[in-house]
Formats: structure tokens, C-alpha cells, sequence
């Protein structure tokens, strides 16, 4: 990099001069409020950072703040070079000022490397201005762009810029899954470690190029989700009837919760077991009994495992049992309104019969019609509710087996 010098000037706040690609370089300050309250007790006490056409290098945040508070003239430390004949050294002045000033975490220090390194390259070729078919270019060039490449690059402005929040292993785990652009953006963007994708890359590498052609949305549950992950990773049989459009990921994320939760009685079964046998244990006496009591418990373990599933059986039955053949929509919704009517007036209501479910689901509450819900569960109403299949989905109040043509529903969510 050009050997520079600065001097430290005051200047009118008019002529500092922005520039949208040094200031979209790093990740934006989070700390708006604290510098904002810093500033109003003490002053501007750093100066920022310009090129010797004032054009703002770092500190964007700063001289935003000073703007808002009416500023006239402002502190800045003015670099010798003009950033406009000399991007590279720009660039490499903006990543090392911000290196030593402020602390970036793993993804965004080896996401400024990797842009540095191709803002750097381009540089080079005298590239200044960007088109539609330079985008194109850019595009292309990054999705083909050889991991060891990118890996000597980022390597060689590491050091330029003193970069040492990053080990050359990191370099050279980001370099390889930026050869998938969708899992780099994923952690360029902090949703996931560096570790993550990279070991999903080494073990799943084949599944992840097949899950490119699902929406964003659901590839991305996939990879960021604990549930997800053990899909690609596990669950074969899952991940085929997601490719084929016949399951949702969140259909196949609830179904593996669901497991999981009997998998977890099971555990707990198993350990009660063990404990009542520790005790049968303890005298010779108390062997008969306590033998008679741990056959019990094999009774009582199976009852156990089967509990969750005989409580949703008793449950639909006393849904059935509450639903009448009078029932129909004019009736629900007069009901309704005479509901809603109350609890505005009164501040609370007492419905009589149990037609609908109460679900609150992230600060919002919903009402559901039981029959439908029960309709679902049977099959019957499949294609029916289209919009309530939707919602359930969507917040994991059930999934559909399409082995049983139904849905499974998760009664413990809904009151």
C-alpha cells in the first residue's frame, strides 16, 4: 500500500463529500444512541476520516450524528491521496481503520476480506464504474471463483490490513463454502458459524446443491435450524419428500420435534425404571416385592409411552362429543359477536360450549374452528381448510403425513 500521511484540519460540515461503496464496506454502527449521547456531553472527540477531497473514508456514523446536531465545522484527519484515482488503498485504509477501532466479529471480518480482496482485483483492472453486465460479470466470476484463489487472496489482504481476528484456517474454511454463494450469505449475514457451514459442507456437500432449487425461506430453515440440520444430515426420508414438494420443511422440522418429545419420555421411562430396580436392589429381603414392583413398572413405562398419544385419542373424543349437528356458521358467528361484544364491555367472557381452540402464538391470539381442526386430523378436511393446512404449517401446530392422507396435530399448543 502507497506509504501515507494526514494532517488534522477543521472543515465546514458542507464539505464532507459521501461515497456509497466506502460506506456499504463495513457493517453499520450499532451504536448510534451511545455515540449520540457521547458527542452531546463531550464533544466530537475523534476526527474523521477523509480523503484530500473530503470525501468521507470512515466515520459515516459520526458525521451523521454531527449533521442532526447542527454541526457547522467538524475535526478530520485528511489522508494524502484522492480515493477516486486510488481505490485500492482506499479500500485498505477503510478495513485497517476500522480493524483497529472497532470489534468485528469472525463473519464480518472475513466478509470485508473477501470484499476487499475483489474490490482490490477490480481496482486493478481499472474497472470504475459498475453496469448491468459488469453486475452479471461479478456475479458469475464470484460463484466460479476457485476456494484456493480466493483463499491466497483474503490471505494476502489479511495481512495488509493486519486483520488478526481471523486464523488462516477460518480463510481457509470461508473460501471453500463461498464456492455455494446461498451458505456464505448465510453466515456473511451472522445466521450461522463459519464451523456450521463448514462442516455441513464436508458432510452434506451433495445436499446442498440439490436443496438450491427450494425457496429461499425454506432453504434457509434448513441450514439455520437445529431440526433442519439433522434433516440434511440424518434424515434421508425427509429430505426426498421435501425435494419432491410433498412436505414442507416446516412439516418435516415439527415432525422431528414431535419424535423428539416421545423420544424424550421414552428416556425419562427408561430412568424411572432403573431407579425403582436400584431400590429392589437394596435389601434381600424386599427382593420378591420389590421384583413384583419393576414388572409393574414395565406396565407403567409402556403406559407412559403411549400417554401422550392416548391423551390426544381422549381429547378428539371429547371434541366429538361437544360438536352437535345443529352446529353451523350462522350460529358461530352470532356467537361471536355476542362474544366479542362482551369482552369489550365487560373486559371478559365465558363461552358455553367448546367450538373453537385459543392459540397464542407470538404476541398474537387466534380463535380456531374445532371442527375443521378435526376434520383435518381425519383426513376429511384436507384441501378443504386450505388456508387453516396453511396456518398450522406455518406455525407448527401440526404436519401432514402423506402416508395417512391427515394431519397430526399438536394438541398440547391449542387451549
Amino acid at each position: 500500500m502507497t506509504e501515507l500521511t494526514y494532517t488534522e484540519e477543521i472543515v465546514p460540515i458542507e464539505k464532507l463529500r459521501e461515497d456509497e461503496e466506502f460506506r456499504s464496506l463495513v457493517p453499520p454502527n450499532n451504536m448510534k444512541e451511545q455515540l449520540t449521547s457521547s458527542i452531546i456531553k463531550n464533544g466530537q472527540t475523534l476526527p474523521i476520516d477523509v480523503d484530500s477531497d473530503n470525501v468521507i473514508l470512515d466515520g459515516y456514523t459520526r458525521a451523521s450524528i454531527l449533521r442532526e446536531l447542527k454541526y457547522k465545522e467538524v475535526k478530520v484527519r485528511k489522508w494524502s491521496f484522492r480515493s477516486q484515482e486510488d481505490r485500492a488503498t482506499a479500500y485498505r485504509l477503510i478495513a485497517m481503520l476500522n480493524l483497529q477501532r472497532r470489534h468485528l466479529e469472525k463473519n464480518e471480518v472475513l466478509k470485508l476480506l473477501r470484499e476487499l480482496a475483489e474490490k482490490i482485483e477490480k481496482s486493478s483492472k481499472e474497472v470504475q464504474k459498475l453496469s448491468a453486465n459488469a453486475d452479471n460479470f461479478e456475479q458469475n466470476r464470484e460463484i466460479n471463483t476457485k476456494p484456493r484463489e480466493l483463499e491466497q487472496k483474503m490471505k494476502q489482504v489479511k495481512e495488509e490490513v493486519g486483520a488478526k481476528e481471523v486464523s488462516d484456517s477460518d480463510i481457509q474454511e470461508y473460501s471453500l463454502i463461498s464456492t455455494i454463494p446461498y451458505l456464505r450469505q448465510l453466515v456473511d449475514e451472522g445466521k450461522i458459524s463459519v464451523r456450521t457451514a463448514y462442516e455441513l459442507y464436508k458432510k452434506v456437500k451433495d445436499k446442498l446443491q440439490k436443496i438450491t432449487s427450494l425457496p429461499k425461506y425454506e432453504r434457509d430453515q434448513l441450514l439455520t435450524t437445529k431440526e433442519g440440520r439433522k434433516i440434511l444430515l440424518e434424515r434421508d426420508d425427509l429430505l426426498q419428500l421435501i425435494l419432491d414438494h410433498k412436505m414442507a420443511v416446516s412439516q418435516a422440522i415439527n415432525k422431528i420435534k414431535t419424535e423428539e418429545k416421545l423420544q424424550r419420555s421414552e428416556k425419562k421411562s427408561r430412568a424411572k425404571e432403573e431407579e425403582e430396580e436400584e431400590e429392589e436392589g437394596e435389601t434381600d429381603e424386599e427382593e420378591e416385592a420389590e421384583s413384583t414392583e419393576g414388572e409393574d413398572s414395565e406396565s407403567e413405562e409402556y403406559d407412559f409411552v403411549g400417554e401422550w398419544q392416548q391423551a390426544a385419542k381422549e381429547q378428539e373424543k371429547e371434541v366429538e362429543q361437544q360438536l352437535t349437528p345443529q352446529l353451523n356458521a350462522n350460529e358461530i358467528n352470532n356467537d361471536l359477536e355476542s362474544y366479542l361484544k362482551q369482552l369489550v364491555t365487560e373486559g371478559f367472557v365465558e363461552v358455553d360450549k367448546t367450538k373453537l381452540y385459543l392459540v397464542t402464538l407470538d404476541g398474537k391470539t387466534y380463535l380456531i374452528n374445532a371442527r375443521a381442526v378435526n376434520e383435518l386430523k381425519s383426513g376429511k378436511g384436507v384441501g378443504k381448510y386450505k388456508k387453516l393446512e396453511e396456518f398450522i404449517q406455518s406455525k407448527g401446530l401440526g404436519f401432514y403425513d402423506p402416508e395417512e392422507g391427515a394431519y397430526s396435530i399438536s394438541y398440547q399448543l391449542l387451549a
